[in-house]
Order: structure tokens, then C-alpha cells, then sequence
């Protein structure tokens, strides 16, 4: 029988617990990273390139942790596998306050490659996915957007400490606010399944539980493509390349700042100009929450990449224009919302549940391959040339790109070997052995 109906369903703490390891893990660390780059380089000396290579060494670890974060976050102790990764995120970002030579910022950066693929981005779509039956989307997008308030909210506390007590201090003082916004959330409230505290999933109904009882019956699985086969598949790959191609979003958000102050504005201008990011981050991943369960997760992607894509063509013409530098912001903010929110949806939609949580991972080692290149490389050009420009225009390129692998994906689709029960999979099998023999 279901669980008897409740006012408060036990999912809506998992979905604020996911906001606050949002808010105080992608967007305290990633997100307004960006604040620290300019008086840190001056006062040591560094080059923006030099420092932010911090960021490509996190996307470059991120490959080697994704083959392992779906496995263990499904298999061993949720909380102490989140809480353990994120008190080494919190040490890693304490540490800062103490460095004087850029490789000891890289040595962080691979911590948070490794601690913090079990925190950023992963859990909240395996948590939401299995906590809410109905409104999944804006639930992810509700929960992701959190990424962004955190990053808009902290970016100016971090830049006013800076401002008043140093750049070292501060670095201390940021470990010390998100361990306590995510610390108490890993520990204590957040369970894995519903099933694991007697419960299912918000907005379950009697006939989903007859549904289920069937499949139960019949010893039937989740319905989906094989994690094995699916790592050999067209749509793979191009999920693989666009995890990839939209993390290299993520190499502009630090250097905006920068990028502000190359143009002549101060340097709480270009904290508000992140802060302008964070909201579009806010805002659109409410939006695209709402559309994803509305139009369909592929034309919802079309509409983020058209708008980052304004926002690289706003940032080449502002100019002095600091309006159209604020609206360009808020429109970038949709690459947040492509890497959290769409791309776990998209690979949902085309690989089913069967194995989500392995296949969204590997598909996520792409954003350590390919976005790797973006902080490094967008620092590089302004070394090279005084402009943010260029780098401006490849991001455009990259939007571009960024279409044409997920309009390939569902090209592919119906090509995908999708198995509805266990004894499917068996029969396959059977009937690829005599194939061979």
C-alpha cells in the first residue's frame, strides 16, 4: 500500500538541504571564486593565468573521480561519503588563506576536482530524481538554481572582507560559512531513497503503485539502455562532447571580474557583474525548470545556448555600456542552468532510469576533458592580447557546437538498445551468444 499522505512530505527537506549544498558548494567555490583572482595576482605577482590554472586542474581531476562518484554514492553511506568530501573542499579552500606560489592553488584545485564531484553537481540530480515522482524538473531547477544565489550573495561578502580584512583572512572566513551552510545537510538529512525511511517519492499515486507491484511480480528492472551499451553509442558521445563543450562556460565566470576592471570599471563593478550572472543563474534555472517539464527538455536547450550566446555578443559590444554589461551578465547566467539542470534531464530522456546515475558520470567526465581548457585558456588570451574579446567570440563558436551534438544525440535516439524488463536483457544476451557461436 502507499504511504498515507502527509502535509509535509519528507522530499521538500531533501530539496532544501540540495539547495543549500548548492549555494554553499557550487557557488561559494566555483562560482565566486572569480572575486579573489585580482588581488591575489596583485599582491604576489601572479599572472591570471597562472592562478586560475587552479580551475583547470579541478575540471582535469574531475575525470578521474566521475567513474566512481554514481557507484559510490549508490553504494556506500550517503552521508559520510557527502561529508567527508566536502569537509576536504572546505580544507582545501582554508588552505588558500595561507599560500604564496601558484602551484599550492593547483594542489586545491585538484582537491576539489576529487572531493567535489561527490558535492557539486552529481548528487542533487540522484537525490531529486529519486525523491520526487512528479515536478522533477522544476525540483532540479528550484534546487540548482541555489548554485547561483549563493554565488550572488557571496561574491560581495567575499569581496567586502577582502576589502576589510585581506585576501587571507577572508579565504578563512569563506571556509568557515560553507561548512556551515552544507555540513549539517550531509550529516543528518539527507537519505538516499525514500524507500530507505519507509516513503516514495513526492507525488506518487495509487496507480504507480500498482505499476510498481507488477514490475516487482514479473521480476522486472528500470526501463533504460544497459550502462554497458550505452557507452558505445552516437548519443553517448555527443553527451559526453556537450558536457564538456558547456563546462568550458564555467572559465569565463572567474575572469569577469577581470574582465570588468579591463574596461575600465571598479572592482565592486565587477563583483556585481558576477553577482548580474548569479541572478540570470537564478532566474533562468527557475524558467528552465518550468519549460523542461513543459516543452521538452531538447528545445529548452536550444533556448539557453541562444542566450549565452547573446551574452558573449552583449559582452564584445558593451563598451562603457554598463546596462547592456548587466543584461549580457544576466543572460550568460544560462550556462549554469545547462551544466546543473538540463544535461542530467537530457540524459534521462535518452538513456532512461535503468542506469542514470553511472551513465550521467561517465557522460560528466567530458567536463574535466574539454572544460578543463576554459580557465586557463580564456586567462591565456587576455595575457596575450589585453582583450577579453577573442575568447568572447570562440564562446560563441562553442554554442554553436553545443547544438549540433545534442540535435545528434536525438538523431541517434532510436537507435538506442532500451531493455523495459530484466528478462529483456536476458533474452538479448542469450540471442547475441548463439548470434556468435
Amino acid at each position: 500500500m502507499p504511504a498515507p499522505k502527509t502535509r509535509f512530505h519528507y522530499a521538500w527537506l531533501i530539496l532544501i538541504g540540495c539547495c543549500f549544498m548548492q549555494a554553499g558548494g557550487l557557488g561559494a567555490v566555483l562560482d565566486a571564486a572569480g572575486v579573489f583572482f585580482v588581488p591575489v595576482c596583485e599582491d604576489l605577482g601572479f599572472l591570471r593565468s597562472e592562478l586560475s590554472l587552479y580551475l583547470t586542474f579541478y575540471f582535469i581531476a574531475t575525470v578521474f573521480a566521475m567513474p566512481i562518484v554514481g557507484k559510490w554514492i549508490t553504494k556506500f553511506d550517503l552521508n559520510r561519503v557527502l561529508s567527508v568530501s566536502f569537509a576536504l573542499v572546505v580544507a582545501a579552500v582554508a588552505a588558500m588563506g595561507f599560500y604564496t606560489e601558484p602551484w599550492q592553488w593547483w594542489i586545491s584545485g585538484v582537491v576539489f576536482g576529487l572531493a567535489g564531484s561527490f558535492i557539486f553537481v552529481v548528487p542533487a540530480p540522484i537525490l531529486i530524481g529519486n525523491w520526487f515522482h512528479t515536478h522533477r524538473g522544476l525540483a532540479l531547477g528550484v534546487a540548482m538554481s541555489f548554485s547561483g544565489i549563493g554565488g550572488a550573495a557571496l561574491g560581495p561578502v567575499f569581496t567586502l572582507l577582502i576589502q576589510t580584512v585581506g585576501w587571507r583572512e577572508a579565504y578563512f572566513i569563506a571556509a568557515g560559512i560553507m561548512a556551515l551552510l552544507v555540513l549539517p545537510w550531509t550529516l543528518v538529512v539527507f537519505k538516499l531513497r525514500p524507500e530507505d525511511m519507509g516513503l516514495k517519492p513526492y507525488g506518487w499515486t495509487e496507480a504507480d503503485e500498482q505499476t510498481e507491484r507488477v514490475r516487482e511480480e514479473r521480476h522486472e528492472g528500470l526501463p533504460g539502455v544497459p550502462l554497458s551499451k550505452a557507452l558505445k553509442t552516437v548519443p553517448f558521445v555527443c553527451m559526453f562532447l556537450f558536457s564538456g563543450l558547456i563546462a568550458y562556460f564555467a572559465g569565463f565566470n572567474s575572469h569577469l571580474p577581470g574582465y570588468a576592471q579591463s574596461i575600465g570599471f571598479s572592482a565592486m563593478v565587477g563583483s556585481s557583474l558576477l553577482t548580474a550572472v548569479m541572478v540570470g543563474n537564478v532566474v533562468e534555472k527557475l524558467l528552465i525548470g518550468w519549460l523542461n517539464d513543459k516543452v521538452g527538455v531538447q528545445f529548452t536547450v536550444n533556448i539557453q545556448l541562444a542566450m549565452v550566446a547573446l551574452g558573449f555578443m552583449g559582452f564584445i559590444l558593451a563598451g562603457d555600456n554598463l546596462v547592456l554589461l548587466y543584461v549580457s551578465a544576466f543572460l550568460f547566467g544560462a550556462q549554469n542552468s545547462l551544466v546543473s539542470v538540463s544535461t542530467p534531464l537530457l540524459i534521462r530522456q535518452l538513456f532512461g532510469e535503468r542506469d542514470f546515475p553511472a551513465i550521467f558520470t561517465y557522460a560528466r567526465i567530458g567536463t574535466g576533458v574539454i572544460g578543463c581548457l576554459g580557465p586557463v585558456t580564456v586567462a591565456a588570451v587576455f595575457d596575450a592580447t589585453g582583450s577579453f574579446v577573442p575568447a568572447f567570440m570562440l564562446g560563441i563558436g562553442i554554442t554553436v557546437l553545443g547544438f549540433v551534438t545534442v540535435r545528434l544525440a536525438y538523431a541517434f535516439r532510436g537507435r538506442l538498445h532500451w531493455i523495459e524488463r530484466d528478462q529483456d536483457e536476458a533474452k538479448s544476451e542469450d540471442t547475441r551468444i548463439k548470434a556468435i557461436s
